[in-house]
């Protein structure tokens, strides 16, 4: 990776990181304004995800600085990826962080009274 894509990526990372942190930092509002829990758990799983994915985001930056070859960067990468519990190849990992498309989930958790 040359140092001006090397830059850049870190610049990317850093307006990451500030977007999680933003994430975050809303939690505290939505729970003291008593925000319905599902609301909150939904910022929350969107700040979690946000996380995860710089994780990934700043091992990959650190194994093209680090590895010698790009073989040694996939394979210690998919392990990597397994550990942290997700599926699919490091380069699908990397595609779905620059997805600005994404959502996060929203589910509904339905109360059965006893």
């Amino acid at each position: 990776m040359s140092s001006t894509s090397a830059a850049a990526e870190r610049t990317g990372a850093v307006r990451h990181a500030q977007r999680a942190g933003g994430q975050a930092a809303a939690l505290a509002g939505l729970i003291a304004g008593g925000a319905p829990f599902s609301e909150i758990a939904q910022q929350l799983l969107a700040a979690r995800g946000s996380l995860d994915s710089l994780l990934v985001r700043l091992v990959d930056l650190e194994l093209n600085e680090c590895l010698p070859s790009q073989t040694v960067r996939d394979e210690v990468g998919h392990l990597i990826l397994t550990a942290l519990g997700r599926t699919g190849s490091r380069q699908s990992a990397l595609r779905h962080r620059r997805d600005s498309t994404q959502r996060p989930t929203q589910f509904h958790i339905e109360r059965t009274d006893s």
